[in-house]
């Protein structure tokens, strides 16, 4: 595998001696049960990514779940909505029940989804089920023994929510605190291109966490380097899970309406890894974000002090 030597585009450090496989679904662990124990050996601790087909499937959210529900339940809420204009995130506030009408009655059209999909507005990163706590009702039984303990008890506070239509993207990035990310998928499916994080120096990074690189149309002219990456491709569809470990590049696009939530989540280990990145590549936001992290999971700080400082960061766009 090649690698560059551009120390401006290098990847976060990250605890791990394991990399992705050649592309192909057979490289990510593909389960159809999955232990609690098994997943922090294996995977959680091992630093490797896995899907779980059908982790919650039984959940209530996956038969309710639609766009015309949340016009019933949270239609009147505004929420942020976003766009990319030249790799920008523009944000406009929108009323749910508008956005809902938006995704049922102006779907994008064909040269919007493959000339410019970051143009289509994308209900994106928001703390919806922190806002109606009624939700988490449909979303059992929740795994909540595969977070860490800070986060279970009231786990959909971390929850950021997802709706949009066909063809929305978020391209290539990895998350921002550098922590385990746990994703479900609620209605309809996207694809994840997944790169790990030993490859972000051949992605083109922009800034903390974005690259230029889109693993969808790569461009070899400016970025020759990225022929030596292992993009892995995966189908996630309603009722899957899928486990990324902390620094995980990943490219996601809707290929239907598609409704879903993740929570990203820290050990111990990964916030001490987080916390010890090269100072002057991360951002000031992150770093507190983390400190008030390790504050509760470290030194064991009552969720009733850290919460309220770190619920920012669930409507934080970086």
């Amino acid at each position: 595998m090649g690698e560059t030597k551009d120390t401006s585009t290098r990847g976060p450090r990250v605890r791990s001696s394991s990399t992705l496989e050649d592309s192909g679904s057979s490289s990510i662990a593909i389960l159809s049960q999955l232990t609690e124990p098994d997943f922090v050996t294996n995977y959680r601790d091992a630093m490797r990514p896995v899907l779980l087909r059908g982790g919650c499937a039984v959940w209530s959210a996956c038969q309710r779940w639609a766009p015309q529900y949340f016009d019933r339940v949270a239609g009147s809420l505004t929420v942020p909505v976003k766009t990319l204009d030249s790799g920008n995130i523009k944000v406009s506030s929108w009323r749910l029940a508008e956005y809902v009408r938006f995704i049922m009655e102006q779907p994008p059209r064909a040269d919007e989804v493959s000339l410019n999909p970051g143009a289509i507005p994308y209900c994106h990163d928001i703390p919806l089920l922190g806002l109606v706590e009624t939700l988490a009702a449909d979303c059992q039984p929740f795994p909540a023994a595969f977070l860490s303990p800070w986060y279970r008890q009231h786990w959909w506070r971390y929850s950021q929510f997802f709706m949009g239509p066909a063809g929305t993207i978020t391209p290539l990035h990895f998350d921002s605190l550098l922590s385990h990310n746990l994703f479900f998928q609620i209605y309809g499916t996207k694809t994840f291109t997944i790169i790990p994080p030993t490859q972000a120096n051949l992605c083109g990074r922009r800034g903390w966490r974005w690259f230029e690189v889109d693993p969808d149309q790569p461009d070899y002219e400016r970025f020759p380097q990225y022929r030596n990456a292992t993009p892995v491709a995966i189908t996630v569809t309603a009722g899957d899970m899928l486990y990324m470990p902390p620094g995980t590049l990943h490219h996601v696009r809707s290929l239907s309406s598609s409704i879903s939530f993740n929570i990203d989540w820290h050990t111990e280990q990964s916030v001490l890894d987080a916390l010890t990145q090269p100072p002057n590549e991360i951002p000031t936001e992150v770093k507190y974000y983390n400190a008030i992290t390790a504050l509760a999971i470290l030194a064991k700080i009552p969720e009733t002090i850290t919460f309220p400082l770190y619920r920012p960061y669930l409507s934080y766009v970086s």
